[in-house]
């Protein structure tokens, strides 16, 4: 199987070549994470030459992390979940100019925050991803809902299955499940199934969200990848490095695993 690898960038970082170089040198494609701040300085006419220097490095794929520090879809508080319907449809916007392969977007459910009463977050969530769902229709992308503090996938399944759209996919973060989930991380994987795109590849050791490159936490990880085979899905590969330096150990540990199970 040939698998495709992206790492996460920062928009800003897209700016200099470097960036450009150094993902098309090793053969990755970024995922640009856009935040709030970034989409709001960005131009059309910055986006354009952003998007072309990609092209010009020989950067094939790409694909886009939306906006969450502080975007609540199923926000109760009507103005709270306004800004976040913006910020996800200020991304979608964007696809035209840089056509990626999907936007990997937060569901928002957190037991704590929603006093473990999902019904209180799928109804303002189901209006807002109706809303952006609709616009990514019309603008021809893919979306993939991303497991955070979510304990279970039930609740990601249900609003999939509840806004019935082929645009709607998912992206498991093994790092996040194994962090925040009682469950296996192979038991997410199958419960996406043939709706997972994408999987975020990082690792921790249990206590807080590292980040750490793959093989330094305590993430299974050559179970994870054969799991991920097991569900007949082709997702994306995305290292998450905070570092530098972690990009390029995540990068070659990744790719020993992938070519011990090929």
């Amino acid at each position: 199987m040939v698998w495709t690898i992206h790492a996460t960038v920062p928009y800003p970082m897209l700016e200099s070549t470097d960036a450009a170089r150094l993902l098309a040198g090793n053969g990755v494609g970024p995922e640009i994470y856009f935040s709030g701040n970034a989409l709001d300085a960005l131009t059309e006419e910055a986006a354009e030459k952003t998007a072309g220097t990609l092209r010009e490095a020989g950067v094939r794929s790409a694909t886009f992390h939306a906006p969450f520090e502080e975007v609540w879809p199923g926000a109760r508080d009507e103005e709270a979940r306004r800004m976040a319907v913006r910020r996800l449809l200020q991304t979608i916007a964007l696809a035209p100019v840089f056509r990626p392969l999907g936007i990997v977007v937060h569901g928002g459910y957190y037991g704590w925050l929603y006093d473990f009463d999902a019904e209180k977050w799928f109804e303002p969530a189901l209006r807002t991803f109706g809303a952006v769902v609709d616009a990514a229709e019309k603008t021809g992308v893919d979306l993939f809902l991303e497991n955070v503090f979510d304990e279970v996938p039930d609740h990601l399944l249900r609003l999939r299955n509840a806004l019935g759209s082929k645009r709607l996919g998912f992206c498991c973060d093994a790092g996040h499940a194994a962090l925040f989930s009682c469950l296996p991380v192979h038991k997410w994987l199958e419960a996406f199934g043939p709706d997972l795109r994408e999987m975020h590849i990082h690792d921790n050791r249990g206590q807080r969200d590292d980040h750490l490159p793959v093989g330094e936490g305590s993430i299974n990880f050559r179970g994870v990848l054969h799991a991920a085979l097991e569900t007949g899905a082709s997702p994306i590969l995305t290292l998450e490095p905070h570092r530098r330096e972690h990009f390029h150990r995540g990068l070659a540990a990744l790719r020993a695993l992938l070519a011990e199970i090929s």
